[in-house]
């Protein structure tokens, strides 16, 4: 069965990444520099150096214009330095955020190589070559890179480039050799043309030049870090947090923009896809109360709704609080928030969302309100990795809110609760659990596709052993047999400890779990509505006696792999 990939919008630790920037180290060194080595490759801050230039500046601007360009790293700050002598030199700190590999220069956030000096080649050749290297023809970023590239690469003649439209106004014609392909003559003088020096020209491909290679490096936590530096300058602070940064939004969008699309134009800047909405969980909440709030409160959309449930009818109940970020895909589970304060509990006014609220000296919480979706937003920014895994043949596989990926098999043998767990064991698998309303709607989908109706099938969840001596279960939602406790998931299946109120199936006349006459320790899967159920509960659990002789799922976890870059 082919693999499948997910994307997960994060940093991991498990990446592997280059430890250091060998071209920064290299130049520090011969630049009697003070080198800083990044402390591990998923570190915020990158490599970084001091080095001084016998160049002296006018005044600050002009030491950062110098800096930028003789030092093509990331600049951290420029200084006009005062030496003993007299003499005024250019201070340049520069941070590689990046990490190129070994014999790759880092310009300006990309890496360049010159695969072989001694080569010229056509420009399908220099093609060919810059991929075999994992890289690219050289591409031209902007008007300054030519000179760097120049007192970079030294010796070099002419080079084929890529650059875009904006760059024809400075074509120069050579008389003889005109064509298609692009390409700089840091010489004017070659065989087959002559044209004054530094000229962009276009030429025939089957010219021979020689070859200047690129490759755009893997994102790391200290490119995310600088970009959320630069990003604070133009707008709002940014907050750095373990994975990435938080970037705040502008106000006034409308309720019909979910966060996940404010946040595909909030990040443009950054070039980078938003394609993970930003949760808020207690990591991000703790971070975003060290904002400095200058005397004044903000409130922020937390992109938490709660789902209004069907009640049957038009009228609102007040019910216990089942926030998620949601998630635009059926096979990956909206995430769900537990920042909401328990005393704050929606109500018929207030049941729509929730926003976050931070009060200058005060700990930043999540509160329900009415409507947040005109509030600014925060998004999270971090690098999107790949991951593979294969799913087991017959299963249908689930993406978790914790990552976890589960395979989910149905079998229409009729047996006991015990036969059925015996079963799954045979084929290396377990009674399933889930972990969210998302996950229950995919089961509800392998019961849709073999013609299922009306009927329930055993999960892998028994009332717990404290519970046995209580009747239904205890209103005290904090008690360990309240309703959303009752019932324990067997084998590790599910990691909710938790069952939302909503998830159960009630009957005409009793809410579940009813566990009527001590006798009903199991649990089912409910699809459609059994003769015994409301047709207005929108649940879909039901406890029952375990010696019945039901259908089952079984389910797998499944290895999860990363994708190398």
């Amino acid at each position: 069965m082919r693999p499948f990939t997910l994307i997960f919008c994060l940093i991991s630790t498990t990446l592997a990444q280059l430890q250091t920037d060998d071209s920064l180290n290299k130049t520090c060194a011969k630049m009697n520099g003070i080198w800083r080595q990044r402390s591990d490759p998923q570190s915020i801050t990158g490599d970084t150096c001091r080095m001084n230039f016998k160049v002296s500046t006018r005044d600050k601007a002009d030491a950062t214009e110098f800096c930028e360009l003789f030092a093509p790293w990331r600049l951290l700050d420029a200084e006009i330095v005062k030496e003993s002598d007299g003499r005024q030199t250019t201070q340049c700190f520069v941070e590689a955020t990046l990490t190129c590999k070994r014999g790759w220069v880092q310009m300006f956030g990309h890496c360049f190589m010159r695969p072989n000096s001694e080569i010229v080649a056509t420009y399908d050749d220099a093609k060919e070559m810059c991929d075999k290297n994992g890289g690219y023809i050289a591409f031209m970023h902007h008007r300054y890179i030519p000179g760097v590239w120049k007192r970079y690469f030294r010796g070099v003649g002419q080079i084929w480039v890529n650059a875009t439209e904006t760059w024809d106004q400075y074509i120069q014609t050579t008389g003889t050799v005109d064509g298609s392909a692009l390409a700089l003559a840091f010489t004017g003088k070659h065989f087959d043309f002559s044209v004054p020096p530094n000229s962009l020209i276009r030429i025939n491909p089957k010219i021979k030049l020689e070859v200047l290679c690129e490759y755009k490096p893997p994102v790391t936590a200290a490119e995310i870090n600088y970009l959320g530096r630069r990003y604070s300058e133009i707008y709002y602070p940014s907050v750095s947090v373990n994975n990435g940064i938080l970037v705040r939004s502008a106000s006034s969008y409308t309720r019909s923009s979910t966060n996940l699309d404010v946040c595909k134009k909030v990040l443009k800047p950054f070039l980078f896809d938003a394609n993970s909405p930003f949760v808020p969980d207690q990591g991000n909440i703790d971070k975003l109360s060290e904002v400095k709030m200058q005397n004044k409160f903000l409130l922020t959309r937390s992109g938490a709704e709660l789902k209004r449930p069907s009640t049957g009818g038009n009228q609102c109940t007040s019910i216990i609080p089942e926030f998620k970020v949601r998630v635009d895909n059926s096979k990956v589970a909206d995430f769900p928030v537990k920042t909401i304060e328990d005393d704050d509990k929606p109500t018929c006014d207030n049941m729509l969302s929730s926003a976050i609220v931070q009060f200058p000296g005060q700990k930043t919480k999540v509160k329900v309100m009415s409507d947040s979706r005109s509030l600014p937003i925060w998004c999270k920014l971090g690098k999107s990795l790949k991951f593979t895994y294969d799913p087991p043949e017959g299963y249908n596989v689930f993406v978790r809110s914790n990552g976890e990926v589960v395979a989910h098999k149905l079998y229409l043998e009729e047996v006991t609760y015990e036969k059925a767990k015996k079963k799954c064991a045979e084929d290396k698998a377990f009674l399933t659990g889930m972990d969210s309303s998302k996950e229950a709607e995919d089961l509800a989908n392998l019961a849709a596709e073999k013609n299922v109706l009306n009927a329930q099938m055993w999960l892998g969840g028994r009332r717990s052993s404290k519970c046995l001596k209580i009747n239904k279960y205890s209103e005290d939602r904090n008690d360990e047999c309240a309703r959303r406790r009752v019932i324990q998931w067997e084998d590790g299946i599910a990691h909710s400890q938790e069952f939302e109120d909503s998830w159960w199936k009630n009957g005409k006349t009793v809410n579940n779990p009813d566990y009527a006459n001590r006798n009903q320790e199991c649990l089912t899967f409910v699809y459609g509505t059994p003769g015994w159920a409301d047709p207005d509960s929108p649940g879909f659990l039901d406890d029952i006696g375990c010696d019945g002789e039901l259908g089952f799922f079984c389910s797998k976890m499944v290895e999860v792999k990363i994708v190398e870059e």
